[in-house]
């Protein structure tokens, strides 16, 4: 994911400096160019960002240094996720964003684009017994008025419970708000979903599947996220 040029010792040091620097207080990599027909999509939907809600936006006024977190507060016991601007910097500002009211959606179809903390009081509706738990869908879209562009890196893999990663509905360019936390080490589904962070403990995780499964017709919900530095 990092490419490493070496150019004279002194140069490198202060790039090893500055890097250190920036990973202290959860800086994310750039952006990746953008997709012209995404960002124009998004554009026609409504989307002020086109899909593309800024880093910048999504942290401002956070206090402290250190890595992103996010807490998940459910009526199941909470859930802390470090999240990882470095892997998905796209889907980690924008579920940011979200959490935090600021990043605009659609509701509804035909709705305005509105702002407010848009996880709060989900339920976790969907939950596959033995691998995963999910959450984000808000009102009669599948997506609120946008798609995010793709960002599956190499190096992170599904190796783990507690793996975060924005649900897709199996084609390109189609996730958005909707995300799944892992239950168990899913290999089947490296490459195929965008990674943003890690989430603990796995007690609480397994939990929210078991009560999804149980009565689906009266799910757990996700109460409030907040979000944090350190």
């Amino acid at each position: 994911m990092l490419a490493a040029v070496r150019t004279s010792t002194r140069r490198s040091a202060a790039a090893l400096a500055l890097f250190a620097g920036c990973a202290s207080v959860g800086a994310p990599r750039p952006f990746p160019p953008p997709d012209p027909e995404l960002v124009a999509a998004n554009e026609a939907a409504g989307d002020p960002h086109g899909g593309r809600f800024s880093f910048e936006e999504a942290v401002a006024g956070l206090e402290g240094e250190g890595p992103l977190t996010a807490t998940l507060e459910t009526d199941a016991g909470a859930i802390r996720c470090r999240l990882e601007p470095d892997t998905a910097p796209i889907a980690v500002a924008n579920f940011i964003g979200l959490a935090r009211g600021l990043r605009p959606f659609q509701e509804n179809t035909g709705d305005a684009w509105t702002r407010a903390p848009f996880y709060d009081g989900l339920p976790w509706h969907r939950a596959v017994e033995g691998q995963f738990v999910q959450t984000g869908r808000r009102g009669d879209q599948e997506n609120p008025g946008f798609r995010l562009q793709d960002e599956i890196s190499p190096g992170a893999k599904f190796d783990r419970a507690g793996i975060l990663a924005l649900a897709n509905n199996g084609a390109p360019k189609s996730s958005a708000a909707q995300f799944f936390i892992t239950s168990a080490p899913l290999p089947h589904l490296n490459g195929h979903y965008t990674i943003f962070g890690t989430c603990d403990p796995e007690h609480v995780i397994r939990e929210l599947e078991r009560r999804v499964k149980a009565n689906p017709d009266a799910p757990p919900r996700l109460l409030k996220v907040t979000i944090a530095r350190g």
